[in-house]
């Protein structure tokens, strides 16, 4: 008895650590990552916004069509490839097609510069081969060091990945302003970023394994069945979510995209908060638990249970942003982009829908059969552009571009929820997703009459109260939830 009983205490301390590392680690990231939204728009006007986001859409086009489906098929399997030793040289094939992704990404940044000069356009492309190549081994190593359980190490050197691109790219700008030193530095950030992940994971291998030729990461069928319908569904994730921004530099202009961008990105940078700690902390430990996809009733009651953590949490969250828009720009946003404060309360409600879209895409995932995705982003992807295109043969205010991609998220959304239960026949808890709903509407009703403030230290006075009420309503609606503790007692390393 005295025995279980240390065990338990033990686990319960190792839980704590975990959430300590994660949520401290993630933190810092988003503090810098909002300080960089602070250093971006003093630096770079609104058109060199305007640009910057739309390298960063070449970038996502990369990593979301080209890199995410072979990323989600090594995430689904890590946990076996460790535990069998086959890790790293399964990891030796995917630098050959990393490379060509890369070259892809730059040969497109050639091709939408043929305006500027020569020079430009070639630093330009070097920068996106970078940052291609860079950021996808950082997004597939760090998160594989956390999904092993080497939390501390992942923490590091994700904040390390931020922290040396923020100051790479003040320094890049500062000699050179424009879009591309901004991109090169975060390309930096990711390069450092991953050489120390990998080093990390290194050292926790055996010798013996690097001894081993590279083995394959999946084989025909696996393409044919996962990785080409997901690649499909990706595509038109990106549409929806980055491949407007050509439409909107087409009819509206470079100057009106950036201030666009700037409210959807600040409200990304918050959701990022959200979304990576539930992804460090809470996607480990459900993975684990439907390894052996084949069990329905425990995969059933695994994705249940990680549906009912995050969905309730997700809406507070969501109407803390709208209520908290004004109060953001004013501390996070150079004075030129305050304007912006509409595009921030639609994008928090946007990135809700994708996120939602996100944690309920994982029944696919789980189940191998990512086609099924592909109606859900075809249908935001449909929505969203011709809305856009609506409002811009019509000439119609910028808002109603936004509004456009609001209803293009929300529809997709609900053609992901109906097609992921004929995946899984996931369960929700009624009264704990009631009541963040009800909290979130209530919070959007407040925003319509809560005084604006206009000066800093009073505005980070309102961010710090709703962030103490909004941690207040997540902790009573985590504490002993059923669905989290079980999540909370799988172990990530084999005892």
């Amino acid at each position: 008895m005295r025995k279980q009983s240390s065990i338990r205490l033990f686990k319960t301390l190792a839980i704590k650590r975990d959430l300590l590392w994660v949520g401290g680690g993630r933190v810092a990231s988003a503090l810098l990552a909002l300080i960089a939204i602070r250093a971006v728009t003093t630096f770079l006007t609104p058109e060199q916004y305007g640009e910057l986001a739309l390298l960063i859409s070449v970038q996502m086009f990369c990593g979301l069509f080209l890199v995410n489906p072979v990323g989600q098929h090594i995430n689904l399997h890590t946990h076996t490839w460790w535990d069998d030793g086959t890790l790293i040289a399964r990891l030796k094939s995917y630098r050959r097609y990393l490379f060509i992704v890369s070259l892809v990404g730059a040969a497109v940044v050639l091709g939408m510069n043929k305006q500027n000069s020569f020079e430009s356009s070639f630093w330009a492309a070097a920068a996106m081969f970078i940052m291609v190549a860079a950021g996808t081994w950082n997004a597939t190593l760090i998160p594989m060091l956390n999904m092993l359980g080497f939390r501390a190490e992942s923490v590091g050197w994700g904040v390390v990945t931020v922290l040396v691109g923020l100051v790479a790219s003040i320094v890049l700008t500062l000699w050179v302003t424009a879009a591309t030193a901004w991109f090169t530095g975060q390309a930096l950030g990711m390069l450092i970023g991953a050489w120390g992940a990998k080093y990390v994971l290194q050292r926790h291998v055996s010798a013996a394994n690097f001894a081993e030729d590279s083995m394959p990461l999946f084989n025909k069928q696996v393409v044919l069945t996962y990785c080409f319908p997901l690649a499909l569904a990706t595509g038109l994730m990106w549409l929806q979510l980055s491949g407007y921004r050509f439409l909107i530099e087409s009819y509206w202009g470079l100057a009106q995209l950036g201030f666009l961008v700037v409210g959807l990105q600040l409200a990304g940078q918050i959701w990022s908060l959200a979304e990576s700690v539930a992804m460090q902390f809470l996607y480990p430990l459900f993975y684990r638990r439907v390894m052996e996809y084949q069990n329905h009733s425990a995969v059933e009651l695994a994705y249940s249970d990680l549906l009912n953590t995050l969905v309730p949490v997700y809406c507070l969250l969501t109407g803390c942003l709208v209520l908290a828009a004004p109060y953001l720009l004013n501390v996070l946003v150079s004075a030129q982009y305050q304007d912006a404060v509409t595009f921030v309360m639609l994008g928090a409600i946007v990135e809700m829908c994708r996120v939602l879209g996100n944690l309920l895409s994982n029944a696919a995932h789980v189940k191998r059969h990512t086609i099924s995705l592909t109606f859900p982003y075809a249908v935001g992807a449909v929505v969203s552009l011709a809305l856009i295109y609506l409002a811009g043969i019509n000439q119609m205010k910028t808002n109603w571009a936004a509004v456009g991609l609001l209803i293009g998220a929300c529809a997709m959304l609900l053609a992901m929820g109906g097609g992921m239960y004929q995946q899984i026949h996931f369960s929700l808890h009624p009264t704990r997703c009631m009541v963040g709903l009800a909290v979130m509407l209530a919070m959007f009703l407040l925003s319509v009459w809560l005084p604006i403030i206009s000066g800093v230290f009073a505005s980070i006075a309102m961010l710090i109260t709703l962030g103490i009420v909004t941690a207040t309503i997540v902790f009573a609606l985590l504490k002993n939830n059923p669905a989290t503790m079980r999540l909370l007692r799988v172990q990530l390393k084999n005892e």
